[in-house]
């Protein structure tokens, strides 16, 4: 193909390059749209939930869109034998644990898994921090969170061990339901800040911000619309006079 004074002449090497690359840079922006978007929508919807009264949570079974990112107020009794420890959860540069004990709901046989926040790691895995928990009834309020996995992991292996309290790299619900003989509500509730308690619980929705993957799209689509420009150019050349006649 001839422009003017340059012939732009495609080499086999930089086109399958390119073939492989750009529809790869291109699919990754996308995603990361998507991404952007999904995280908005999430956003959009805890806001608009959390704008709603408390709902009191009871023996009826209620349905899951009526509960994602909901405030739910729920009586019953912490079961301390089954108390859960998430591992490697850091606040302010400091390693801890998330601490998850199940809520008996009362007057049912159904129990509510709630992270009651974050506290900070004894310094030795073989010693686990001391876990306080009220007894009798008490009334809890939190935010109901389904699919609570907030780790990528590329090992299945979730629980060490099968003693307790059961240190766990995140919260699989069914996997749980097995080992605590009341049946499990399908969330976890992340519970409201209260006074007198040496908890720490800022929760996210999202693992980032929308605009974080907004931007890793704009990187990604740069890097395409860069491989392009590179490959026109190494592969135009401009026309000597000798080649003209």
């Amino acid at each position: 193909m001839r422009i003017g004074n340059y012939q732009f002449r495609p080499r086999i090497i930089p086109t399958l390059v390119t073939l492989v690359l750009l529809p790869v840079l291109i699919s990754l922006g996308f995603w990361q749209l998507s991404r952007t978007e999904e995280k908005r929508e999430i956003l959009a919807q805890q806001q608009k939930m959390s704008q709603l009264p408390p709902m009191r949570i009871t023996a009826e079974n209620i349905e899951k869109t009526e509960l994602e990112y909901r405030r739910l107020q729920i009586t019953g009794r912490y079961l301390t034998k089954y108390q859960i420890l998430i591992d490697n959860k850091v606040h302010q540069g400091q390693v801890g644990y998330y601490v998850v004990t199940p809520l008996q709901i009362d007057k049912t046989d159904s129990a509510v898994l709630v992270n009651r926040g974050w506290v900070k790691s004894t310094g030795r895995r073989e010693v686990l921090p001391e876990i306080g928990t009220p007894d009798g009834l008490v009334t809890i309020l939190g935010t109901a969170k389904f699919n609570p996995k907030d780790v990528v992991s590329f090992n299945d292996q979730n629980r060490l061990g099968k003693s307790w309290p059961a240190l766990v790299r995140w919260i699989d619900i069914s996997e749980l339901d097995q080992d605590i003989p009341f049946k499990l509500k399908p969330y976890l509730l992340l519970q409201a800040s209260e006074q007198n308690e040496d908890y720490v619980r800022n929760w996210t929705f999202v693992n980032s911000p929308p605009e974080k993957n907004m931007s890793y799209a704009v990187q990604w689509f740069s890097l395409a619309t860069a491989l392009l420009l590179i490959y026109i150019f190494v592969n135009t050349k401009r026309i000597r006079k000798q080649d003209k006649i």
